[in-house]
C-alpha cells in the first residue's frame, strides 16, 4: 500500500493489477486534517512574527523618545526664534504671490514688438507668473516652424536656465544660465514640444515667458572666416 495520503490507485507487485486504495475515505480525511493543521501552524507563525515586530518598533520608539527628550526644549525654542524672519519673508513675499510687482514681462514685450518687424508671429504671448521652482509648460509647433523660447526674470530671478525637449522626452535646445535665456528649434514635423525653465538656488519671485514663430534664417559665417576667393594663376 502507498503511504502518500494522496495516492488514489496501487498496483499489486505480483500480477501488476492496479486498482483503487481500499482506505480512499480515510486517506481523505487524514490529509484534510494534515492540511488544516499546517494552515493552523502557518498562521500561528505569522502571529507571532507580528508581535515580535510590534515589540520591536516599541523598543525603538521607547529608545529615539529616550535620544530626543534632551533636545526637547532647545526644538520648543528654534520655532520661536525663526518666527520673526519667517513672517518677514512671508510679508515681503506676498506682493509677487499675489501677482504684483517686476516679472521681467516688459523685456519680453518690448523684444516681442523687435521681433514682429523681422516677421514673427506670437505663438504664446508674454505670460507673468510666480515662481520658485522649475517652471515646465507644452508648446505645439507645426511640421517646419521654427519657434523660439524666451523667458525673463523679475528681481526675485537673477539666474534662468532653458531646455526644450521634443516628444520623445529629447533634449533639442538649451540655452545656458542667464537674466534672459532663449532657445530656437525648427521642427520637421508637426509635435507637441515642452520647455523647462530652471531657477536659481533659493530664488522666488515672478518670471515671464514667451513663445514666438520665427522665419528660418540663413546660418551666418563665423566672423573670423571670410569667402573664399580665387587665386589668379
Amino acid at each position: 500500500m502507498p503511504a502518500a495520503l494522496d495516492a488514489v490507485t496501487f498496483r499489486c507487485t505480483y500480477c501488476g493489477r492496479e486498482q483503487q486504495v481500499p482506505d480512499l475515505e480515510a486517506r481523505r480525511r487524514l490529509l484534510l486534517e494534515e492540511q488544516r493543521e499546517a494552515r493552523l501552524r502557518a498562521l500561528q507563525e505569522q502571529q507571532h512574527a507580528r508581535e515580535l515586530r510590534e515589540e520591536q518598533r516599541e523598543a525603538n520608539e521607547r529608545a529615539r523618545e529616550r535620544r530626543r527628550r534632551p533636545f526637547t526644549w532647545l526644538a520648543g525654542l528654534i520655532p520661536m526664534l525663526l518666527a520673526p524672519a519667517i513672517i518677514a519673508v512671508t510679508v515681503f513675499d506676498a506682493p509677487a504671490r499675489l501677482g504684483f510687482g517686476a516679472s521681467g514681462s516688459d523685456r519680453l514685450e518690448q523684444y516681442v514688438t523687435q521681433m514682429k518687424a523681422t516677421g514673427c508671429t506670437i505663438v504664446k504671448d508674454v505670460d507673468a507668473e510666480y515662481a520658485n521652482s522649475t517652471v515646465s509648460k507644452l508648446v505645439p509647433v507645426a511640421a517646419n516652424q521654427c519657434l523660439r523660447v524666451m523667458a525673463a526674470g523679475g528681481p526675485g530671478h537673477s539666474s534662468l536656465t532653458l531646455m526644450l525637449f521634443n516628444s520623445e522626452g529629447r533634449t533639442v535646445a538649451t540655452a545656458a544660465s542667464s537674466l534672459d535665456p532663449r532657445v530656437d528649434y525648427c521642427a520637421r514635423a508637426a509635435e507637441t514640444l515642452r520647455f523647462e525653465l530652471g531657477i536659481g538656488p533659493a530664488a522666488k519671485g515672478r518670471l515671464s515667458t514667451v513663445v514666438l514663430a520665427c522665419p528660418a534664417n540663413e546660418p551666418a559665417l563665423p566672423a573670423t572666416e571670410a569667402p573664399a576667393t580665387k587665386k589668379k594663376r
